[in-house]
């Protein structure tokens, strides 16, 4: 199709809202069952034709162009007053006229044969994994019931292309590695929002054992999200304190001395062969601040909340390398979502591990720095209440409104 170069602002700015207006009509979805008309207001195209501050040049120039619009096309003029023809109301179209007539002058097609042909783009990422699978079906099903898919076609494929090199990676990648190897340019993803799309997909059609509300902000859950797929915008480390030694598949050996903390990047646990633990116990630590604070004799991993898939096998690793250790422990926030990660790492993990400092004993001793519960914050009590999973502490919680950061204990037990 091709646009008429004769028709000016006026008259594509009404035709274009004329094919709008249509296009949300039983009549274009072959559903009326009697004649429609469709009328745009005279002043949604010309907004100050009613006003008496009005360019009266422009405005019959305006007047003119309608004139004119009416003669070339089955748009019609209405008119405050029939008889006099004067003064104009609005325009009209009847809306079974819309289609082709107003779509060859708008050089426009129909929205469906848009929406068809964008099926073929959503078949080329079919069968590819779980993820676009399940994306590719709905949006699919949006195209084929004439609605809009969630993206343009030029950014649904950018987005698709994304979501597959996500899912499939299989070693840990840096953000802007991926962009450059998608698309040449280190910034791409982040750039045009294509990162933040692929998300949103992630997000309705991936399974993660965690959920938003289990984080402090969106930033973080999408962290983890990503972390998931090792995939990260910086490189993501795991931090040991202890007594013992890291043997590297490239025969290198690192020993570790409690009070030296050392830190190995992610991508580099699957090249520890062998993890020797010397201490009767392992002390997992929820937040970092905590992590530097405290000096147990236990051997002291930060684990950052809820930990991804490398962190787990990492901890399995030490399990299965480390039999003589007798004790697993865990220390989190004293709080519903603390609980819910400590219940996370035991079942994820297989090991039985302990809560450490995550009592009633320090709810009450630093009861001054204790803060009010959050309504997300009782529905995740509540369920493992019904699970039969920590009663008496949260349920403390709860009558008593209370929750407690993991920094106080750490901070005040130091001193």
């Amino acid at each position: 199709m091709k646009a008429e170069t004769g028709l000016d602002s006026w008259q594509k700015y009404l035709i274009g809202k004329m094919i709008d207006a249509y296009e949300r009509t039983g009549t274009y979805r072959g559903e009326a069952k009697c004649n429609q008309n469709i009328r745009i207001p005279v002043t949604d195209i010309f907004p100050a034709y009613e006003q008496d501050s009005v360019n009266l040049q422009e405005l019959q120039a305006f007047e003119v162009s309608m004139r004119k619009l009416e003669q070339l096309t089955p748009i019609r003029i209405q008119y405050k007053d029939k008889r006099i023809k004067d003064e104009f109301c609005a325009f009209r179209i009847a809306a079974a006229a819309v289609e082709p007539a107003l779509y060859e002058l708008a050089g426009r097609k129909p929205r469906r044969e848009l929406h068809a042909g964008q099926v073929d783009l959503y078949e080329r990422y079919q069968r590819k994994d779980s993820v676009l699978d399940a994306y590719v079906r709905d949006q699919e099903a949006l195209l084929h019931a004439d609605k809009n898919a969630w993206f343009e076609p030029d950014v649904a494929e950018n987005v698709m292309q994304t979501v597959d090199a996500i899912v499939n990676n299989r070693g840990n990648i840096l953000c802007r590695e991926l962009s450059i190897s998608l698309f040449g340019d280190t910034k791409y993803i982040e750039k045009h929002g294509v990162l933040s799309k692929a998300l949103r997909v992630l997000k309705q059609y991936g399974s993660f054992d965690f959920a938003e509300t289990d984080f402090n902000s969106k930033k973080e859950y999408e962290e983890a999200i990503l972390a998931e797929y090792e995939v990260y915008e910086n490189p993501a480390y795991i931090n040991f304190n202890g007594d013992g030694e890291l043997v590297f598949r490239n025969g290198a050996r690192l020993e570790l001395k409690a009070g030296t903390p050392i830190a190995v990047r992610s991508d580099c646990l699957s090249d520890i062969v062998t993890i020797r633990v010397q201490a009767d116990a392992i002390l997992t630590i929820e937040n970092l601040t905590s992590y530097n604070r405290l000096q147990t004799d236990a051997f002291q991993l930060y684990l950052a909340g809820y930990h991804n898939h490398a962190r787990q096998k990492f901890l399995m690793q030490i399990h299965s390398q480390n039999p003589d250790v007798r004790r697993w422990l865990h220390f989190g926030d004293l709080d519903p979502d603390g609980f819910c990660i400590l219940e996370n790492l035991r079942n994820k993990t297989g090991i039985d591990f302990k809560a450490f400092r995550m009592d009633l004993t320090y709810l009450e001793k630093y009861h001054a720095f204790t803060k009010k519960l959050n309504a997300n914050d009782r529905k995740k009590a509540e369920n493992l209440i019904q699970a039969g999973k920590y009663r008496e502490i949260l349920l403390y919680m709860l009558d008593h409104d209370e929750k407690l950061e993991q920094e106080i204990i750490s901070w005040k037990e130091a001193l």
